[in-house]
């Protein structure tokens, strides 16, 4: 099985869904990135009409649903931003029609989930791939470039905070218990990663209490700590009750490195703010757009045929810190293990 549907070293897109969201953030950025063309889009029937302005704006087909996107033997690759509680079927349907998978986090909500995404994409021959697109801002690639460099130290503490407000009553499918709604499988999905990125494995034992706003059948809000060991910490927190915040911060043993907006958008400047005894200072990252460079890594890997830079292991990690937590505040904030079966700590 040939890596490209096409004798071509153009990757061919088709994206399932068409939300406003969707057509001015990510479709542009495929679009944009050289060896790439957004080839197709599908919606729901009932945003049909979305779905055929989206495809005219981007010269696009538009397939009238999911399942003929993908018996499309024009494409290469999908993008898929689904409710949550779609995630996993959908990019197995897509594995199993020879297309390589670009799936917006979280990838799946259990590890044992993940695994059998990653079976099915070594049998398919083809990449898969989470999304996170602010991993792929130059300003986290400068972050880990001065952590490396030793200026503040040995790494002990990461602060992380993720949010957003989703108003209650707006048919917001974060909202909604059966689509893998709640802020931990949305927004939480950031605060498990930055620690996880930068310590670079999986805490020892997490402890977190969530909270709901009135009338609400999803955790809203939540804090939590991770233990990874050797006096080594995370403490984050993350809503849809209010925002927005995309903030971090990696405390060292002589110092501090904070990023104030890790989804700092095109057209705004990262910045980073290094403390130490010798002073503080700023340094400004010039914008960029981190979807396309997201999908610029992705298309880099399925021609190499090498590793996705946001690896499956890291998105079986992320899936079982994330269901760690849930256990957690479903047991008032105990401790809970994160390696084996999830089990309280005392």
């Amino acid at each position: 099985m040939t890596r490209f549907a096409a004798d071509s070293t153009t990757l061919r897109w088709g994206v399932l869904g068409a939300t406003s969201y969707i057509s001015t953030h990510v479709m542009p950025g495929i679009a944009r990135t050289p060896g790439c063309e957004l080839s197709a889009v599908a919606s729901r029937p009932e945003r049909a009409a979305a779905a055929a302005e989206v495809g005219r704006s981007f010269g696009a087909t538009v397939h009238p649903d999911y399942g003929t996107l993908l018996a499309d033997d024009a494409l290469d690759a999908v993008y898929i931003p689904l409710p949550n509680s779609d995630h996993v079927d959908w990019t197995l349907r897509a594995l199993a029609a020879g297309k390589h998978v670009l799936v917006e986090k979280p990838m799946a909500m259990t590890e044992n989930d993940c695994v059998r995404i990653e079976k099915a994409a070594e049998a398919a021959s083809r990449t898969v791939m989470e999304a996170f697109m602010y991993r792929f801002h130059p300003q986290q690639r400068r972050t880990a470039e001065l952590l490396a460099s030793g200026e503040i130290g040995e790494l002990r503490v990461v602060r992380a905070s993720f949010a957003f407000g989703i108003e209650s009553g707006s048919g917001n499918i974060r909202l909604e218990p059966s689509l893998g709604g709640g802020a931990t499988w949305d927004v939480g999905c950031y605060a498990v990663d930055v620690p996880l990125l930068f310590f670079g494995h999986v805490p020892q034992t997490v402890s977190a209490r969530f909270s709901r706003r009135p009338g609400i059948d999803v955790e809203t809000s939540a804090v939590a700590t991770m233990d990874f060991g050797q006096g080594r910490s995370a403490v984050v927190d993350y809503s849809i009750d209010y925002g927005p915040r995309s903030y971090y911060e990696l405390q060292g043993t002589r110092g501090s490195i904070t990023v104030r907006n890790a989804w700092a958008m095109e057209g705004e400047d990262g910045v980073i703010t290094v403390l130490t005894h010798d002073g503080i200072r700023e340094e400004t990252i010039p914008s960029a757009n981190h979807y396309q460079l997201q999908v610029a890594a992705f298309a880099e890997a399925v021609r190499d045929n090498v590793l996705a830079p946001m690896s499956l292991a890291d998105s079986r990690n992320t899936a079982r810190v994330g269901a760690s937590l849930v256990a957690s505040a479903a047991a008032d904030g105990a401790n809970i293990a994160t390696t084996g079966d999830a089990t309280v700590v005392p």
